[in-house]
């Protein structure tokens, strides 16, 4: 793969027609992503990117035309976290607007980074560690308060199940390297025939083009033999679990204000549907519950739910916001606040769950918060920052400490095992297996995708959960306030699925699983293995510029 001097020998790109392959390239990206089935434009929407670098030599110059690609990108995928359909609300729709403008600047990191290699080792290596880069870098963007790992772009494939099914090795980072790869192969057959160095009809074209549709038919191949054990497999007599969905689709923006007594009775009325339908476990909705009903003043509505747990016979999980109040004497933390007689609090976003005959109460606090929408990011390292929650009214939640596995009995008294993922929680892959490697045997998620309206927010964490689901071999129940509640099986196939914005309950039954996929139990090994290469890499780099300066230091020297 001999690029060096391609650029020179092809004719430059206009600065209009880079402008135009840049756009093209977050077109295809953006047109790829979730809900638009077109996942097949990420095999390709490198190559105008990979048209246009070859032609830039200057950081500058490659930063520029990064932001644009990847604002394009951003501009088409995430569109909907302003809330510019539903809502209207004006700080919703400044923090959307900012989103997209500041976060195509995390994507142009690896671009700088793969501009540092290229001026030490030139086009050719440089390009081949690209793939290494970028799943460097979407790894990267999964960790910190600043995380938002959701345009990922394995998640570009989560509607071709046969493609994805080698994600229970690699995870979703191992899909991102293989659409990297398919870009790298079909760039360079481009490169060649552009320089006229082969013809469409040569040998060495059709031994590209034969390269590329066996890598992109090898994981189909392998999934579809996958997909047809797991079908059998599912066919067989094993443990289920029956659950009922309760999608309530009360308003989002009116919930926190309006009275919580009439919400409670439209939840345990469409509870009440579920009677002699031997269910095992009902799920409420992300902060279905929108008060502390933990609170002693709050006994008589939880002895309310109480009743209804007990008269069913079935457990219950429901989201509520949680307040812990601290102790002069344990470790405070500084993102904490000071309620009117003093104390210091912190509430979260929690789920409980409630068990028939049983006071015991088991709760699970959200760990990973969307940033500033609920926790403003270094909140604890720099507490300063807090006052933005006041002036800006940006989120306050505090942080979970431990995930969790919830244990309760089915109607038969056979123990469950199973841990529930709060909305956000459920994009990033190496959290959700350290649920399953601490025993979980199904997971849950509920969320609240209603503050975005019927727009492509509900329908893309919908896809990103069939990622999870196959990454770890799990069913998983999906429980929305105004939908998209489902039920996803281990493979990706959505069982059973609601309508968005309908109030309505879904019964359907999930298997137990008990083994762990390669992924459950090594969690990120590929994409920490392709960081510690990057390193290497950019080390390699930095080594040869000091060997250059040191010779050129020589060589002055001598003269």
């Amino acid at each position: 793969m001999d690029f060096e001097g391609s650029a020179e020998e092809m004719n430059q790109p206009s600065t209009q027609r880079i402008r135009l392959l840049a756009m093209l390239s977050g077109l295809m990206l953006g047109c790829s992503f979730p809900p638009i089935p077109l996942g097949i434009l990420a095999t390709l929407a490198f190559v105008p990117f990979f048209i246009v670098l070859e032609s830039i030599e200057k950081y500058g110059d490659a930063f520029r035309i990064s932001y644009l690609t990847f604002l394009v990108f951003n501009a088409i995928a995430i569109y909907w976290p302003g809330g510019f359909v539903l809502g209207k609300d004006w700080y919703m729709m400044t923090a959307g607007l900012l989103l997209l403008l500041a976060h195509p600047l995390f994507f142009c990191v690896p671009v700088l980074a793969w501009m540092f290699i290229r001026q030490r080792f030139g086009f050719k290596v440089s390009l081949l560690t690209f793939p290494f880069l970028w799943v460097s870098f979407e790894y990267l963007h999964s960790l910190s308060d600043l995380a938002f790992p959701w345009l990922t772009i394995g998640n570009t494939q989560s509607y071709t199940l046969s493609a994805i099914q080698f994600a229970s090795y690699t995870g979703v980072y191992g899909i991102s390297f293989w659409l990297l790869c398919l870009n790298l192969i079909a760039y360079y057959l481009y490169a060649k025939l552009a320089l006229g160095e082969w013809t469409p009809k040569s040998s060495q074209s059709i031994a590209c083009v034969i390269l590329f549709f066996l890598l992109y038919a090898l994981p189909r191949v392998q999934g579809r033999s996958v997909l047809e054990a797991g079908s059998r497999e599912e066919a067989s007599d094993a443990r289920r679990v029956r659950v009922a969905l309760i999608q309530p689709n009360i308003d989002p923006f009116e919930k926190w204000e309006s009275r919580a007594d009439l919400q409670l009775a439209t939840l345990q009325q469409m509870t009440s549907q579920i009677d002699r339908q031997n269910v095992d476990l009902v799920l409420w909705p992300e902060t279905a519950i929108p008060f502390y009903i933990l609170e002693q003043r709050n006994d008589y509505l939880l002895s309310q739910i109480k009743r209804q747990v007990d008269t069913l016979d079935v457990s219950l999980l429901t989201g509520m916001p949680d307040i812990v109040y601290y102790s002069p004497d344990e470790k405070i933390p500084n993102s904490s606040r000071k309620s009117a007689s003093g104390e210091r609090y912190d509430s979260f976003n929690s789920s409980v769950l409630l068990q028939p005959y049983t006071a015991q109460v088991q709760k699970y606090s959200k760990i990973l918060l969307v940033p500033f929408a609920e926790r403003v990011p270094f909140s604890e390292e720099l507490s300063f920052l807090n006052a933005m929650e006041w002036n800006f009214g940006l989120g306050g939640w505090g942080v979970g400490k431990d995930t969790a596995v919830f244990v309760c009995h089915k109607r038969d008294g056979s123990l469950i095992k199973f841990s529930n993922l709060i909305c956000f929680e459920s994009v990033y892959p190496g959290f959700v297996s350290q649920f399953v490697r601490k025993g979980a045997q199904f997971l849950t998620v509920i969320t609240n995708d209603s503050w975005w309206g019927n727009t492509s927010g509900p329908y893309q964490h919908e896809q990103l959960t069939v990622l999870r689901a196959v990454e770890n071999r799990r069913w998983i129940a999906v429980c929305g306030n105004g939908g998209i509640s489902c039920i996803i099986d281990p493979f990706g196939h959505r069982v059973r699925s609601t309508e968005f914005d309908k109030r309505l309950t879904l019964v359907a039954d999930l298997q137990l699983r008990n083994e762990m996929t390669f992924y459950s139990k090594h969690g990120d090994w590929f994409p920490e293995l392709c960081l510690w290469l990057s390193l290497c890499f950019l080390t390699a780099g930095l080594g040869r510029s000091m060997y250059i300066r040191i010779r050129m230091k020589q060589e002055d020297e001598v003269h």
